[in-house]
């Protein structure tokens, strides 16, 4: 039988659960409030589960990960202990970028986000139009 002690898995326990979602979440400049919003949950439930309070259900857990942007082994057992693929920008200007409007409020984030949102689908309707027409 494999038990939260394991080789398999190492130890952990669903303690673990909420100082990962705790460190998540700070991490990427979330209030309590804020996730709540995101994950569609009452706000004392985020509370609740990073103290170890109670437990999430598991389309919770799946909606936290979404939310967050990681796995649900990031979300579950914390950063050191899952394998990463890490995302790189080419390029060198962009990346950069990357790191100064991360440090931007969130509503700043937001802006940014839509505005190369409108630029990502505006190249998707150019080549989709470029496809479609004849030559």
């Amino acid at each position: 039988m494999i038990g939260p002690t394991t080789p398999l898995m190492g130890r952990w326990s669903m303690a673990d659960f909420g100082k990962n979602l705790a460190q998540l979440r700070q991490a990427r400049k979330l209030t309590q409030l804020q996730l709540a919003g995101l994950v569609d949950v009452q706000p004392r439930l985020i509370s609740r589960w990073e103290t170890g309070e109670t437990k999430p259900q598991f389309d919770h857990v799946v909606r936290l990960a979404e939310v967050l942007e990681v796995s649900l082994d990031v979300l579950m057992k914390g950063e050191e202990t899952a394998v990463m693929t890490a995302f790189d920008v080419g390029n060198k200007r962009l990346k950069e970028l990357c790191r100064k409007v991360d440090q931007l409020p969130s509503e700043d984030q937001d802006v940014v986000c839509h505005v190369m949102d409108s630029l990502v689908r505006k190249e998707q309707v150019k080549a989709v139009l470029a496809g479609a027409l004849p030559r």
